[in-house]
């Protein structure tokens, strides 16, 4: 067990620390009060705790020396375990083998679950954390933009043993996850057997839709044609409600067999048993997971202290207040009267996810899978395509031919995902969905997404000075790089060009796109504090609860501009269930997407993305400072989301009211 010590100041006096300069002897009190904060009776008595203290206390040269072997040693550790992950859950993520029963089982191995521990109990950790002061986060954001390249490395490697979690916590967490992403990989709807109101099938042979992801890109996908797919997206959207609620039949999800009426609640004309709250239970053992390490970070009790101040480094109360300044803009209600103007019909919960504003609105999805799959009729042609993409993007030939061959991409059996490697020279990997057939256009637009993180992977690793530094501050700064990359896609497609007259669109496209995600994200972060006030809670209870969070912050932020009241269309995204407050880097992903496409407008993509990323994991703020010159703020992409408004404004005199298309007066009574 951990034990307090009382002969700290005793240890600082060893004749060993009297000796050495005044800024050593106070870097050496600091090591020791890190040391012993973690030093258990297992570890040690006190004698032997003041015996290694003084032993492998070290300055100068050999400071120097020891700070290259931890730097060295820990690279070689991360990238072969990595590898090992990658490895055993390649069966699981990637659709090239049938899928056995035992993928998951190895998928929810973790093979570095001992290696903190491991690291503890060697006395490698302890002698990292008496040498090398670790900082807080506020002494990072104050103090940080002062310090060399290699200070900034010993930051990180001090805080890299910042809590010690025992082996069998990691691993319950690791299953966890696994157990739950593989429940969310296998959540598709076949959407060729689901009904519409005439009761015949709704939807084209042969569709199958993975929940969320599929189903959102087939709603947007339609508003090609508006006025003949409203019938099919209210469809789509009751599928999305029915397994929020969980009032999906069980006998629906993954099953090509079942004839469903989302409407009637029947499958095959019958009365069918609904899913058993299995979302909310999954998301309930990953909590509980999570809630364990709670024991482990002093001063980071919660799960949401460690995912914003440990992992973003940007506090909680600063990522609310950008999503609800986003949120709170006039500019949700002024662009909302333009799609209710261009739909010609009162806006629906749905319409979260206009796609109107994207130049593709106005091309059908089949003629979108049709390019696609022509180009790409399997993974193996967009892997060979890759040095052609990344020239299209800006790379010049010897740059894109080297990242395509740190690139692989396979096939994926969920949504698709950007999988890093960890050791220099490694290959990062990019996934996304093949069909038989060939590429269609959702798994395009995903690997497109994904590549953006895979190149920001391989210069983050590859072009950083010190390997501690490796990677970039959060993941809200690379699905920036991914936002990027996946607003080209129609240009690598080659439908689109640049198109400056279209800059007022795309701008209202990715404001529209914030201000939605800023809306689940808030939706999972208040159910994280409700999970936290209710940790017994059972799966219907926390159904409950987010269906009540998701429809009081649509309440809030939603209804006003919608006119319609108690949608729980945000609480559908997936991540909830299986990446643990993963949400909010969505938004600030946009947010730091259009503070960079901003930047790229004057500074060419193909050699800045570089630089940024040779930056490394320093903190978002001093990141964003070094990289485009200001800090992480939704204030640029508000400005230019009201100066579109203009635009459109100055475009049609008449908008945003013209007869029979004006929005409902405040007083009016909002549909529910």
């Amino acid at each position: 067990m951990m034990i307090a010590w009382t002969w700290l100041l005793a240890l600082a006096l060893l004749p060993a620390a009297q000796a050495l300069p005044a800024p050593e002897q106070a870097r050496f009190e600091t090591g020791v009060r890190q040391v012993e904060r973690l030093w258990t009776s297992e570890d040690g008595s006190p004698e032997e705790l003041k015996a290694f203290c003084a032993k492998n206390f070290f300055s100068g040269s050999e400071r120097d020396a020891l700070f290259e072997r931890f730097e060295d040693k820990l690279e070689q550790l991360d990238g072969h375990f990595q590898a090992m992950s990658d490895s055993l859950t390649r069966e699981f993520d990637e659709d090239r083998l049938p899928a056995h029963p035992v993928d998951g089982a190895f998928a929810a191995f973790s093979p570095d679950a001992h290696l903190s521990d491991d690291l503890f109990k060697s006395k490698l950790a302890f002698i990292a954390l008496l040498n090398f002061p670790q900082k807080t986060l506020e002494e990072c954001l104050e103090e940080g933009a002062s310090w060399p390249r290699r200070r900034w490395a010993e930051v990180r490697l001090a805080q890299r043993f910042r809590a010690r979690v025992p082996a069998p916590v990691l691993q319950d967490l690791a299953k966890a996850g696994s157990e739950a992403h593989e429940y969310v990989n296998r959540y598709n709807i076949h959407m060729d057997r689901v009904l519409g109101t005439d009761g015949k099938p709704a939807f084209r042979p042969g569709l199958k839709l993975l929940s969320h992801w599929g189903l959102r890109d087939e709603l947007r996908a339609l508003y090609a044609d508006p006025a003949a797919a409203l019938e099919r997206q209210k469809l789509l959207s009751l599928v999305m409600e029915r397994i929020i609620t969980q009032q999906i039949p069980q006998a629906v999800v993954d099953n090509p067999g079942a004839l469903w009426d989302p409407a009637a609640g029947t499958v095959d004309g019958k009365p069918s048993a609904r899913e058993p709250d299995t979302r909310y239970a999954e998301w309930l053992k990953v909590f509980r997971a999570r809630r364990r390490l709670d024991a482990y970070y002093p001063g980071f009790a919660t799960h949401m202290d460690r995912s914003f101040k440990l992992e973003r480094e940007l506090p909680e109360a600063e990522v609310e207040r950008i999503l609800t300044d986003v949120l709170k803009s006039g500019s949700g209600k002024k662009t909302a009267a333009l799609i209710r103007e261009r739909l010609g019909r009162d806006l629906q919960p749905f319409d979260i996810w206009y796609d109107g504003f994207k130049p593709r609105a106005a091309i059908s999805e089949e003629e979108l899978d049709r390019l696609a799959a022509g180009k790409y009729p399997d993974s193996e042609a967009f892997q060979r395509d890759l040095p052609t993409i990344l020239g299209k993007l800006g790379f010049d030939t010897q740059t894109a031919a080297y990242l395509a061959s740190m690139i692989a991409v396979d096939p994926a059996r969920g949504s698709g995902h950007a999988q890093q490697p960890a050791l220099r020279g490694g290959q990062a990997h990019l996934r996304t969905r093949v069909p038989k057939g060939g590429m269609n256009y959702k798994g395009f637009n995903i690997a497109m997404h994904e590549l953006g993180h895979n190149v920001e992977q391989v210069f983050s690793l590859n072009r950083v000075d010190h390997s501690l530094l490796r990677g970039v501050p959060n993941s809200a700064v690379t699905e920036g790089f991914a936002f990027v990359f996946q607003e080209r896609d129609l240009e690598i497609l080659g439908i689109q060009k640049g198109d400056k007259a279209a800059d007022a669109d795309k701008t209202l496209d990715r404001f529209w796109s914030l201000r939605e995600i800023a809306g689940a994200a808030l939706v999972e972060m208040r159910a994280w504090r409700w999970l936290y006030a209710h940790p017994e809670a059972t799966p219907a209870q926390l159904r409950e609860a987010v269906v009540s969070i998701s429809k009081e912050v649509w309440n809030e932020y939603y209804a006003p501009v919608f006119g319609v009241r108690d949608s729980p269309l945000l609480a559908v995204y997936s991540h909830m269930i299986d990446y643990a407050l993963y949400l909010p880097n969505y938004p600030l992903g946009y947010v730091i997407a259009y503070q960079m496409q901003d930047y790229f407008r004057t500074h060419p993509l193909g050699t800045e993305m570089e630089r940024l990323c040779a930056l490394g994991s320093l903190t978002p703020r001093e990141w964003m400072r070094r990289a485009v010159g200001a800090d992480v703020s939704p204030g640029p992409i508000l400005q230019a989301a009201d100066a579109a408004l203009r635009k459109a404004a100055r475009a049609d005199p008449s908008w945003p009211c013209r007869p029979g298309s004006c929005p409902p007066a405040a007083s009016a009574p909002l549909r529910s």
